[in-house]
């Protein structure tokens, strides 16, 4: 009991410390309490743990440029080796050709005990990520179970968007995190908090007459920023969420204007209108559009025929679907050659899905250009337009009062359902004839995984049967990718091998490459009695069952994000021989989920001692369920798995 009062003492005495002692810091120099800790009381779990960091930035002239200076300190504690892996750090670097940021003054140093092994030059490594990207790299020396570790650097840039924010959350806690920042009144940036998470400190204040260019006779006044939190919780990744910088805690600089000292004004956050206007004329997305005329005579000449608005769109659709291969790349502001494409039968998406809108439109079916982020690459900024924050381009076009969003890059997916990574909320239809306006990616609701089986025990205690396996969908879209270009022979000895006992005698597929229809796989299974066993344990669900619960965090503050709703369901008959008995089966269930978001239902019913029937429905009624949801969530999972455990139970009379 001692012992932990005197490590929440110590803790406390950590937080209060740096708090107070954050422009006094001293590098080099750690206290007695930081090289005795043993664990974060608050994380008790945590492989290491901040201490402490900070950044600061300023607005210096260096050779008569102006650069923004931002200077790092951080101190971590390794508690084990697991925790080694923060001990290595990258320093990503901008470059142009006529400007790079630079990365100076780097010291660290390694604590074990009052032992200190410095970072030598000749440990410091500099490679080329991209033609863009430089990096600096490094990992700490003599790194030990308990190790205190510091390092400090400062980046210069050039550049005056790069005035990137900091970043509070990261994968392991932090007891103290700060950031300073002198900002020229000349610099206006929008801010943003990103995170579920509050600032501890969030003050400003104004310096007079902090800023001068040699040159000009005005100053100017610098706003004096502070951002801190202390006790930051670990940010951990779990199973249905988009990416993770949606809601790592975080504050954001974005350059919006800058005045000169001779009073011009430069404005860098622009307007939807001025967005509209400058992608009608751009070469690689307006320019496009104007090759309408290409397509007329590349159409197949029966799509002519179709009388039916939405057939002819479904027509079209599947002839851009299989005319063209995706090449992976996510091209949408550059690089974007119609005509190339339609010669090579390959495209970015980008051509591909600007060439299905062209096709829309040649056969005079309206269609609009949308403007998304998928799932990876996070949520775009609806403030203001961020066009960067944008990397897809998908068509959307309005049939009988009914909105089809299309995706023409997958093989596998049928008229009016995206592909799973584009299920990102938002997206900007750019409508060249007005102006353009935000919309929701609202996904197909159809999505249903069915496992129909119907199984026999003859008297010398061998089962067979079949099992029918229903996919619609994004589980058939799912189920289609996991089956191309496998054989037969294949997918039976895939199946059998979950299974000791368990032979797969035939197998077929249906609808295979009818997207518009469910996907249907009938498997013939026998279950011989080899050992002749008197009991037999059955589960029902075979391969459709959750093994382990995919909500494991005690709070989750962000949402889950199961991109669509979805739907299982399992309908099991056993029909067994009179020497045989039904010993046990599962329990009945139901549990729901608060305001309709989904419901378990899981019966069994013996019908006199022939035959026994288990049927399971489990319903997510949602895409999206907030943090308010997350223990109801784990709980629902919780039940299910329970209930998917029990096996029914068959004995010899």
């Amino acid at each position: 009991m001692k012992k932990i009062a005197t490590l929440i003492i110590t803790l406390l005495l950590i937080s209060t410390t740096i708090a107070q002692n954050f422009d006094n810091y001293k590098f080099g120099v750690v206290s007695k309490e930081e090289l005795d800790l043993k664990k974060y009381d608050k994380d008790t779990l945590a492989n290491a743990v901040v201490l402490f960091e900070m950044g600061a930035t300023t607005f210096d002239l260096k050779n008569d440029k102006i650069i923004i200076s931002t200077k790092f300190y951080k101190k971590i504690k390794l508690f084990n080796s697991n925790g080694f892996e923060h001990g290595t750090f990258s320093i990503k670097l901008y470059k142009t050709n006529n400007a790079r940021e630079e990365v100076i003054d780097i010291k660290a140093i390694t604590h074990n005990g009052f032992t200190k092994t410095y970072l030598n030059k000749s440990q410091i490594f500099k490679d080329k990520l991209t033609e863009n990207v430089n990096e600096v790299k490094f990992t700490m020396p003599n790194l030990k179970d308990g190790s205190v570790i510091e390092v400090e650097y400062t980046v210069d840039s050039p550049f005056k968007f790069n005035l990137t924010g900091w970043k509070f959350q990261s994968s392991i806690p932090k007891v103290y995190s700060i950031y300073k920042a002198s900002i020229p009144g000349n610099y206006y940036y929008n801010r943003i908090l990103n995170g579920y998470l509050k600032l501890d400190v969030n003050s400003s204040d104004i310096k007079k007459d902090c800023f001068r260019v040699p040159g000009y006779v005005n100053t100017a006044n610098c706003e004096n920023v502070t951002y801190a939190i202390k006790d930051i919780p670990a940010f951990t990744s779990e199973d249905y969420m988009t990416n993770e910088e949606n809601f790592v805690s975080k504050i954001k600089f974005e350059l919006a204007d800058f005045i000169w000292f001779d009073g011009r004004k430069q404005k860098y956050t622009t307007t939807w209108e001025a967005v509209d206007r400058e992608f009608k004329t751009d070469k690689n997305i307006g320019g496009q559009f104007k090759k309408t005329n290409f397509f007329k005579d590349k159409l197949p000449p029966e799509i002519d025929t179709i009388t039916s608005e939405l057939d002819k769109a479904k027509a079209i659709y599947s002839f851009i679907q299989s005319y063209y291969t995706w090449n992976k790349k996510y091209n949408i502001f550059k690089d974007i050659d119609i005509k190339e494409s339609y010669k090579t039968k390959i495209g970015n998406v980008g051509e591909i899905n600007i060439s299905l809108i062209n096709s829309l439109k040649a056969a005079e079916i309206n269609c609009d250009l949308v403007l998304i982020s998928t799932r990876e690459n996070g949520f775009p900024t609806k403030l203001h337009p961020v066009i960067s924050d944008f990397n897809y381009i998908i068509a959307k076009t309005t049939i009988n009062n009914t909105t089809y969003f299309l995706d023409a890059t997958d093989k596998f997916t049928p008229f009016g359902t995206l592909p799973f990574r584009c299920l990102n909320k938002d997206g900007r239809v750019m409508d060249f004839e007005n102006d353009s306006y935000w919309t929701d990616i609202i996904p197909i609701e159809n999505s249903k995984s069915q496992l129909n089986v119907d199984l026999k025990l003859d008297e010398n205690g061998t089962i067979t049967g079949k099992i029918k396996k229903l996919s619609f969908g994004y589980d058939a879209i799912s189920e289609r990718k996991k089956i191309e270009n496998r054989s037969i022979e294949y997918l039976m000895s895939d199946f059998e091998k979950d299974f000791n006992k368990l032979e797969v005698t035939d197998y077929k597929i249906e609808n295979k490459d009818n997207l518009n229809e469910p996907l249907i796989q009938i498997i013939d299974i026998v279950i011989e009695n080899k050992t002749n066993a008197t009991t037999h344990l059955i589960n029902p669900y075979f391969t459709e069952q959750f093994k382990q619960n995919p909500f494991k965090q005690n709070k989750r503050l962000y949402p889950v994000d199961f991109g669509h709703p979805k739907k299982y369901v399992v309908n099991f008959m056993l029909e067994i021989p009179e020497n045989y008995k039904i010993e046990s089966f599962p329990n009945n269930v139901a549990i729901s989920l608060p305001e309709n978001g989904g419901k378990f239902i899981h019966t069994t019913k013996k019908f006199n001692n022939s035959k026994l029937g288990l049927f399971s429905t489990i319903t997510i009624n949602k895409a999206v369920y907030y943090n308010s949801d997350y223990e109801f969530l784990q709980e629902y999972f919780k039940q299910i798995i329970i209930a998917q455990k029990q096996p029914i139970s068959i004995k010899i009379i």
